[in-house]
């Protein structure tokens, strides 16, 4: 059995997407599943699968932004919430300062999260995050 209300954990949640996006991933780690079926595509692109892999991506993630106040803010699209597993559709809406960067940047992603039960307390255990781009037709060869 859950111990946390999802709805309080997302808050939490939250709370710990802005502070990564201010270079501080201290409240984001405990919140990751260390399972090694845990994966993430994360907003820079990539994969990585289990703990092992996705600490260190996350550490390196969240040092690629600068303390600048950012605020993130979150338009659920969908929300499911079962006995073990949860999982949110949402979009990311804020302004961040990149290290390599002087000015702020949009910072406007599309996310997938997946949560399990563990413990009684909810864990990440999937993040899918990609840049919401406009609409356009395919291109290529």
């Amino acid at each position: 059995m859950v111990t946390e209300d999802f709805e309080t954990f997302l808050r939490r949640f939250e709370e710990a997407n802005t502070a990564f996006v201010n270079g501080d991933p201290s409240l984001w780690l405990p919140l990751v599943s260390r399972s090694e079926q845990t994966s993430i595509f994360g907003g820079f692109g990539g994969q990585e699968v289990g703990w092992s892999e996705i600490g260190p991506r996350y550490e390196w993630a969240s040092a690629q932004f600068r303390a600048s106040g950012a605020e993130i803010r979150f338009e659920y699209l969908d929300k499911h919430v079962g006995a073990d597993t949860a999982y949110t559709v949402a979009i990311e809406r804020g302004t961040v300062h990149h290290v390599t960067q002087t000015e702020p940047v949009p910072h406007l992603l599309r996310t997938t999260m997946v949560f399990r039960a563990e413990n009684g307390q909810w864990k990440i255990t999937h993040r899918h995050a990609d840049p919401l781009n406009p609409k356009s037709t395919p291109s290529g060869p």
